[in-house]
């Protein structure tokens, strides 16, 4: 166990003179996860990766969590470690969820769209993270830290500016978002119960962002897409569907720039250049491939 580790358990009470074994976790870019052994119990502990602080308001993350656990939709929060901002989580035993496992069960589209609309009536959040206002930050970060940026990112910008103006039309109310819904934060335990973890990114946020968002990180078909609204809503409607679309390009430019911002200041071994080039390769093909203007116009 090295230091830092050690540090932030001698400061979980209920661990102290236990018998205590732990296991890394894999899959985290901005954060140390372990799964913790004591007394015959399981926990999740996190400790905030060094440096994170830069895109992460660990105040706010801590709040969402605790109010996402209350909601019945993410796991409780047991501790929170001061002045690391660690925490300490319940453990769910489940099947942490693939694109693949996702995208092959529509039952599993079902659930993930219940749950978002769970999260986002149930929960309560303080802090905004609207996307066009977040992508305006980061698109200055870029420049401070001289990040890179792809040649075509004048016309990018300008496709979010058209985005964003048709988006004030029938602009829902901001909602409670978790805005990085990839596959593996999701975990479907014994009694088929979704749970969504992970909430650094969280904030008042467009209702379409989050379901936008799990389109474009899983391999659905249009079909399946609709398929995933309409649990979320309970209807079909046109309008909240071209909304959707839209949020698929807008989460690569969001995701895109944040790993080049990543790529010019993290100390993590993660190839956060490739990162971000493919979020902007992706976007491209869902720009071009799509229906663009028929959602512009659909919104």
């Amino acid at each position: 166990m090295d230091k830092r580790l050690k540090t932030v358990v001698e400061k979980i009470n209920f661990l102290n003179g236990s018998n205590l074994n732990y296991e890394v976790l894999s899959g985290g870019l901005t954060n140390e996860n372990y799964l913790l052994f004591a007394n015959g119990n399981k926990y999740v502990l996190r400790v905030p990766g060094q440096g994170s602080e830069v895109m992460i308001n660990r105040e706010d993350e801590l709040a969402n969590s605790i109010q996402t656990s209350k909601a019945g939709v993410s796991p409780k929060v047991l501790k929170s470690v001061q002045p690391d901002y660690a925490m300490v989580l319940e453990y769910i035993e489940g099947e942490v969820m693939h694109p693949e496992t996702v995208a092959d069960d529509d039952n599993k589209i079902k659930k993930i769209g219940k749950a978002l609309k769970k999260l986002q009536t149930s929960a309560t959040f303080k802090n905004k993270t609207y996307v066009f206002d977040l992508m305006r930050k980061y698109y200055q970060m870029c420049r401070e830290v001289q990040a890179f940026l792809p040649h075509d990112f004048d016309w990018i910008r300008q496709l979010m500016d058209e985005i964003e103006n048709a988006m004030e039309t029938n602009k829902p109310e901001l909602v409670p978002c978790h805005n990085d819904l990839l596959s593996e934060n999701f975990i479907i335990d014994p009694d088929d119960k979704l749970w969504i973890i992970d909430w650094e990114y969280a904030g008042l946020n467009d209702p379409y962002f989050d379901l936008g968002d799990v389109c474009v990180e899983h391999p659905l078909t249009d079909e399946q897409e609709k398929l995933l609204l309409k649990s979320y809503s309970g209807k079909d409607n046109h309008s909240e569907y071209c909304r959707m679309k839209l949020h698929k390009l807008t989460a690569d430019i969001w995701w895109g720039m944040w790993g080049m911002i990543q790529d010019k200041i993290s100390s993590l071994d993660f190839d956060f250049y490739t990162y971000g080039i493919r979020r902007f390769e992706r976007f491209r093909k869902n720009y071009y491939e799509g229906e663009y203007q028929n959602w512009i116009n659909g919104v």
